[in-house]
């Protein structure tokens, strides 16, 4: 941890005050007590003893003397601070892209003037681990650094480092925050979202996640980035993958026999199950899921680059809210989804997705529900109902949207 020459004054506009206290606390410790007292402040104004620069939100120091100090939104026209200060270090609450601009007088005289703006600069981005959101957030950094014609790194777990390397070669790899770095965007996920992006973005499908953090008019919605397969096929024969686990046990299919079923059927008709989970089973909230018995076993640690090679030579995919649904979305193959805790606008569109809307469904998309409590049954834990959404879908529904799916690719000349 860095020591700072003046201590520290947290600001922040009056959109926080809807989320409850315990998560702006969370985030607050992770972005404000870790991440901006990590990085120096060495932004260099021209000005003896005033820094700045935009590594965890606006960071600015002002040395001992008699200065006044004005920070706004350029935008919005916002007005953040706008006061006489001396001998402290002002650090916004929010880390999402804002046009900040900053005014400072010495003595009465106007002395500096800056308006955000990373046009031929170097901007850095920290991933969290979460492999859907990374999925949907890679595009619109590489629109960003084209917007922007900026110098752009990242900062990403090694699963990742080999997609970044084949499909965003522009992109440079960094374990840290670069020397020299004017901006840096923080997209650890949900859980920090109270900092990290304008809105709550479990009101949005988490394809515009990226769309609101870098909260932009000059940042479109980036095309769908596909990632085709860098080796060749090495199954034969037709086959489906299948992906029956997820960040959590909340988010599985738990109907029992089902995977069972579904996996008979596909075989039925002439398929290879290939489930690649990385582990054979997960357990959680008293929940174990396992991989079904009639699936070939390609777990392990496969690098994300492994799946989808594996991916890109299915006829289709199967499987939950996930990040395998992900990537198997990013190679462009048709994906049946199972999914209760979201609503149908939140993931990726597809015309096979599989819900049970007549019973209870989409906490996640809840905001009525504390986001601190999303990973349990925040409806009816403890009780009979005990996530009936994910008991609720049958492995008709499932077999059905199957068979609909071999329809239209046969109907398309497609796979059979």
């Amino acid at each position: 941890m860095i020591q700072l020459k003046y201590p520290p004054r947290y600001f922040n506009g009056l959109g926080l005050e809807r989320y409850p206290p315990q998560l702006l606390q969370r985030a607050h410790q992770m972005f404000n007590e870790q991440v901006a007292l990590d990085v120096p402040l060495v932004g260099e104004t021209g000005i003896d003893g005033v820094l700045l620069d935009f590594n965890c939100g606006l960071r600015l120091q002002i040395p001992e003397g008699n200065w006044h100090v004005r920070i706004a939104d350029a935008q919005s026209e916002l007005v953040f601070i706008d006061a006489d200060l001396s001998a402290v270090t002002l650090i916004s609450m929010e880390k999402f892209y804002i046009e900040w601009e900053i005014a400072l007088w010495f003595e009465g005289e106007p002395v500096f003037y800056h308006q955000f703006e990373p046009e031929g600069q170097r901007v850095h981005f920290v991933f969290g681990r979460a492999v859907g959101d990374s999925i949907t957030l890679l595009p619109y950094v590489e629109q960003f650094r084209r917007t922007f014609d900026c110098e752009v790194s990242l900062s990403i777990g090694a699963n990742f480092r080999d997609i970044v390397r084949n499909y965003f070669p522009h992109i440079r790899l960094s374990k840290g925050v670069p020397e020299d770095t004017y901006a840096t965007f923080y997209t650890m996920g949900w859980m920090y979202m109270p900092l990290a992006t304008p809105s709550d973005v479990r009101a949005m499908p988490l394809e515009l996640f990226g769309q609101t953090i870098l909260n932009t008019p000059k940042l479109g919605r980036p095309s769908k980035v596909i990632y085709k397969p860098t080796k060749p096929r090495k199954i034969v024969e037709p086959y489906v993958c299948i992906g029956v686990q997820a960040s959590g046990t909340n988010k599985c299919w738990l109907t029992p026999g089902g995977w069972d079923q579904v996996v008979d059927h596909l075989k039925s008709i002439g398929y290879r199950v290939i489930c690649i989970d990385r582990d054979r089973k997960c357990s959680g909230n008293g929940i174990t899921v396992k991989q079904p018995k009639g699936a070939e076993d390609f777990s392990g640690n496969y690098t994300l680059l492994d799946r989808i090679n594996q991916l890109a030579y299915a006829d289709f995919f199967i499987g939950v809210s996930s990040g395998l649904a992900w990537l198997a979305w990013s190679v462009d193959i048709p994906v049946v989804l199972i999914s209760a805790v979201t609503e149908t606008w939140y993931e990726f569109d597809t015309p096979y997705r599989i819900s049970n809307p007549l019973m209870c469904h989409g906490c996640f998309n809840d905001l009525s529900v504390h986001c601190m409590h999303i990973a349990d049954c925040v409806r009816y834990k403890g009780t009979p109902r005990m996530y009936e959404c994910l008991r609720s879908i049958s492995a008709r529904q499932v077999i059905s949207a199957i068979d609909q799916l071999i329809a239209d690719q046969k109907s398309m000349g497609g796979s059979t």
